[in-house]
Parts: structure tokens; C-alpha cells; sequence
């Protein structure tokens, strides 16, 4: 009988152990990922409007405000 009990205690304190390590991850940010490599210079990903049917997709027949022509600038300068 306490061939048994050991095992399930052990099972019992396993599964403890690992969803504990999961709540931490989950608390810390788990673990690090891998950077993304860096692009080549001058190589820089063209910039693109949203996709189709996106909620904030761009409208051509309304002009920028002064802030997103800035803002544009800015992101077409590098």
C-alpha cells in the first residue's frame, strides 16, 4: 500500500511542480525569444498600407492631418 501512495504523491508533486513553472512563466514573460536578425542596410521593408477590409485602412480621398504628414516623413526618413 504505500508502494502506492509514493507513486501518487510523486505524480501529485509532479504535476504541482510543472504547472507552478507555467504560472511563473506566465507571471515573468517566459522565456526569451530569439531577436530577429537584422535586416541588411539600406534594406529596409517598404512600408505598406493595412491589408483590404482592415479597419484602419487608408482612405485616398481624405488628405492626411498635419500630424500623420509628419509622422510620414519621419517613417520615410529612416
Amino acid at each position: 500500500m504505500s508502494d502506492v501512495k509514493a507513486s501518487f504523491l510523486r505524480r501529485l508533486l509532479t504535476a504541482l511542480c510543472r504547472g507552478l513553472v507555467a504560472l511563473g512563466m506566465q507571471h515573468t514573460g517566459g522565456e526569451p525569444g530569439h531577436p530577429y536578425p537584422p535586416l541588411p542596410p539600406g534594406r529596409a521593408p517598404e512600408l505598406k498600407g493595412p491589408p483590404a477590409r482592415h479597419p484602419e485602412r487608408l482612405r485616398p480621398d481624405i488628405p492626411l492631418s498635419p500630424l500623420e504628414q509628419a509622422l510620414q516623413r519621419e517613417l520615410e526618413a529612416g
